[in-house]
C-alpha cells in the first residue's frame, strides 16, 4: 500500500458505519456493535484477572541479572520487601555491597552473586552456584534478564563491527546465556523467564544501531523460547519500555561516550558529516532522551514484578507513554509512511543535516568543452 493510499483509509474508515446505518443494514450495524462489545468485555476481564496474584511468595526464588544500579537494583528491593528470596546478580562488588546494606532489614532473603553475563565461565559458575542454592525452594520460580547496556551509539558510518559484538554479547547473547544456563531450573517449578527488550525491538531509531539491533535479535529469541518452553509449563515475558530516566541514558555519560566514539572516527568520515554536525547532533540526542525519558521508572518496575507474581502475567509489556502513544503505534504504519513522518519530524524541528554528503556523492555535471575552429582548422591542414 503506498503513502498515500495508507492515509485515505484513515479518511475513509469514520464514514462506513455512518453509510452503512443510511444504508438501513441494521444486522451489520447489530454486528458491528457487538463486536465492540466483545472487546470491551475482553479488555475487563483482562484488567480484573491482572489483579490476581499467585500464593507463597516467600517461597519462590527469584534470579535477577544486572542488580548494580538501575531496574535491576530496585525490583531486588521491591521482591524483597514481599518477602520473596532473591538471588541478584551483580556485575561488581560494589555493586552488591551497596545492594546488601540497602536491603539489610527487609523481610526478603537476599543473596549477591558475582556475574558477568558477558562471560560464558562467569554464567556457568553462577548457574552452579544456584543449582545448590536453590534447592530449598524446588527450584527458580523466575529469571530476570534485566542486564543491559547502551553501548557506542550514533551514525552506523561511526562505527565498527566491534561496537555492535559489544553491546550484543550483553543485551543478546547475555540473555541467551543466563537462559540456557538457569533454565532447567524453571523448568522444576513450572517457572518464568523475564526478559527486558526494548521499544527499539519494534521500531529502528537512529543513532541507536548496536542496541537497537542486539533487542531485536533477544525479542526474537524470547519469542522462539517461549514457544518451546510452554511443553514444561514455563512461560516467557518481555517488557518494551520507552525511555526512562537511568544511568544508561544519564545526559553527562551519554555525552562523554559520544565524544570518545568521535575521536577514532577516520578523517573521511569526519569530513562528510563536519564537526558541527556532530556537536549538534549530540546536543540534539542528550536532550531528546532528557525530555521524552520518563522519571517514572517504577513503571518499569511494577511491570517486572507484575510479571513475576501474576497469577496471568502479559506475555508483553508496553510501558512509558512513548511506548503506548508513539513507538508502538509507528510500528504499525507501513514502512513508507513511517520513515515519511519521522522525515517530516526532523524537517519541522531543523535537525542537522550532514555537512558534505551531498556534494560528495551529488552526480558530477556534464561538463562542455569549446573547441577553437581556428586552431582546428589549422591542425587539420598540418
Amino acid at each position: 500500500m503506498s503513502f498515500d493510499s495508507g492515509f485515505l483509509w484513515l479518511a475513509i474508515f469514520p464514514g462506513v458505519p455512518y453509510l452503512i446505518y443510511r444504508l438501513q443494514d441494521v444486522t451489520f450495524l447489530w454486528a458491528l456493535c457487538a463486536i465492540v462489545l466483545l472487546w470491551l468485555l475482553y479488555i475487563i476481564v483482562q484488567k480484573i484477572l491482572s489483579f490476581l496474584v499467585i500464593d507463597d511468595l516467600d517461597k519462590r526464588a527469584v534470579f535477577i541479572t544486572g542488580c548494580d544500579t538501575g531496574f535491576g537494583n530496585l525490583l531486588t528491593i521491591k521482591c524483597l520487601q514481599r518477602g520473596m528470596p532473591v538471588f541478584a546478580g551483580c556485575l561488581t562488588e560494589n555493586g552488591a555491597s551497596a545492594l546488601k546494606k540497602a536491603a539489610e532489614f527487609l523481610p526478603g532473603k537476599l543473596e549477591t552473586i558475582i556475574v558477568d553475563v558477558a562471560s560464558d565461565e562467569s554464567v556457568v559458575k553462577a548457574a552452579a552456584y544456584l543449582d545448590k542454592a536453590t534447592e530449598q525452594y524446588g527450584g527458580l520460580h523466575a529469571v530476570v534478564n534485566n542486564a543491559g547496556i547502551v553501548g557506542s551509539s550514533f551514525f552506523d558510518d561511526m562505527l565498527t563491527t566491534k561496537d555492535y559484538k559489544t553491546v550484543a554479547e550483553v543485551n543478546t547473547f547475555g540473555v541467551i546465556r543466563v537462559t540456557q544456563a538457569t533454565k532447567h531450573l524453571v523448568k522444576k517449578t513450572r517457572g518464568r523467564v523475564v526478559t527486558v527488550a526494548s521499544i527499539c525491538a519494534r521500531i529502528g531509531i537512529m543513532g541507536l544501531g548496536p542496541y537497537t539491533v542486539s533487542k531485536f535479535a533477544v525479542s526474537g529469541y524470547c519469542e522462539v523460547i517461549r514457544q518451546e518452553l510452554r511443553y514444561f509449563g514455563v512461560s516467557v515475558h518481555i517488557l518494551e519500555p520507552g525511555f526512562f530516566r537511568t544511568p544508561l541514558i544519564d545526559e553527562k555519560i551519554v555525552q562523554a561516550r559520544l565524544d570518545e566514539m568521535w575521536k577514532t572516527v577516520p578523517e573521511p568520515v569526519k569530513e562528510e558529516y563536519g564537526e558541527k554536525f556532530f556537536r549538534e547532533s549530540r546536543e540534539r540526542a542528550t536532550d531528546m532522551l532528557h525530555k521524552i525519558g520518563s522519571p517514572h521508572v517504577h513503571l518499569v518496575v511494577d511491570a517486572y514484578f507484575h510479571a513475576i507474581t501474576a497469577r496471568f502475567p502479559h506475555l508483553r509489556y508496553q510501558i512509558g507513554n512513548d511506548s503506548k502513544f508513539l513507538f508502538i503505534p509507528l510500528s504499525y504504519l507501513p514502512t513508507g509512511a513511517r520513515d515519511a513522518l519521522f522525515a517530516l519530524g526532523e524537517k519541522i524541528s531543523g535537525a542537522p543535516v550532514p555537512e558534505n554528503a551531498l556534494q560528495k556523492y551529488a552526480t558530477p555535471k556534464a561538463t562542455s568543452i569549446i573547441i577553437d575552429d581556428t586552431m582546428s582548422n589549422s591542425s587539420n591542414g598540418s
